[in-house]
């Protein structure tokens, strides 16, 4: 049976390098009630002796998977570390490199008290680099927040999100499952629209955050072209789903009509220079939703160019510094 309050903290391991900050950054919690599963990723780097350090100061269950999954799907790599919880009611799928400060968990119970009937509950993040140096404090969610108004908000650059700062209802979680898409790219903000749909996003208040490491070798972090192809790809089906996930509950596409585009276009852009702005007009084509109308095909191909221009002068500005 679940216990009432359990919390599985879940992390899909494969690299060392920041393994034990991370898990040191939940062995001082100051609410030590939860439990880390590990699922080891068949990684080539020693993660167990890592996780031994730390068997007296969590609760910590290590797995070590035969097969390496996440290097074609990462997705059903974080299906099966899922699986691993036992009957926890509350999952958070954390990574290998983030950290948590402090007074998260505690900051979590406290707010469970006061909203226990959510479905998805949120920390505030910071951005941080390799070295762990804060590189950006973002926007704090609103107290609650709908699918909708997280989409919105999202994609209209007030608020930040990633995967790791949410805890989900483990039913809620294991019924939707993880809105799949190649690389996992886009999967954490649709499986978050889908799981809030009926009840929306609850913040969680308090001083401690999640930080998120951009250490540059992350999949987000990526240059190389084959991975920004698939990249393109998947968030081309991320926008097609959002907007047959919106017609379905019969709402309004939250997006005006310009930021629409945007969406469409804004990792297309980041192809150049390997792609040129006809290669990159050619893709528009193969996109249904703009080339199966005219203007909406001239309006894409005229924002196109100035996102272009403008990715090309951050690149040259960039080579000069």
């Amino acid at each position: 049976m679940e216990r009432r309050d359990s919390i599985a903290i879940v992390i899909p391991a494969y690299k060392s390098v920041f393994f034990r900050q991370t898990l040191d950054s939940l062995a001082c919690q100051s609410d030590p009630r939860f439990t880390v599963y590990i699922g080891d990723d068949c990684s080539p780097e020693d993660l167990r002796s890592i996780a031994d350090e730390f068997k007296d100061r969590l609760d910590l269950h290590y797995f070590r998977f035969r097969e390496n999954v996440g290097g074609r799907d990462l997705v059903s790599q974080w299906r099966r570390c899922v699986d691993l919880a036992r009957d926890e009611k509350f999952i958070c799928l954390f990574s290998d490199d983030d950290i948590m400060e402090k007074d998260c968990m505690r900051q979590f119970r406290l707010c469970l008290e006061n909203n226990p009937d959510y479905d998805v509950y949120h920390w505030n993040i910071s951005i941080i680099d390799a070295s762990g140096r804060h590189r950006k404090e973002t926007p704090d969610f609103p107290d609650f927040l709908s699918s909708a108004d997280f989409f919105k908000k999202l994609y209209s650059g007030k608020i930040d999100a990633r995967m790791p700062e949410f805890i989900f209802r483990a039913s809620a979680l294991k019924d939707q499952g993880f809105v799949s898409f190649d690389l996992a790219f886009r999967t954490d903000n649709a499986t978050v629209m889908a799981i809030a749909a009926r009840k929306g996003i609850c913040s969680i208040p308090g001083e401690s955050r999640v930080l998120w490491r951009d250490s540059g070798i992350n999949i987000s972090s990526s240059m190389d072209t084959a991975l920004a192809e698939r990249m393109v790809r998947a968030n081309s089906e991320f926008v097609a789903w959002t907007e047959k996930f919106f017609s379905q509950a019969g709402a309004r596409y939250p997006l005006s009509g310009r930021r629409h585009l945007k969406l469409y276009l804004m990792e297309l852009v980041k192809l150049y220079p390997a792609y040129t702005g006809r290669d990159m007009a050619e893709y528009l084509g193969s996109i249904g939703k703009i080339s199966g109308n005219p203007l909406c095909k001239m309006v894409a191909g005229l924002y196109l160019k100035k996102l272009l221009r403008r990715r090309i002068r951050r690149l040259a500005k960039h080579s000069k510094g």
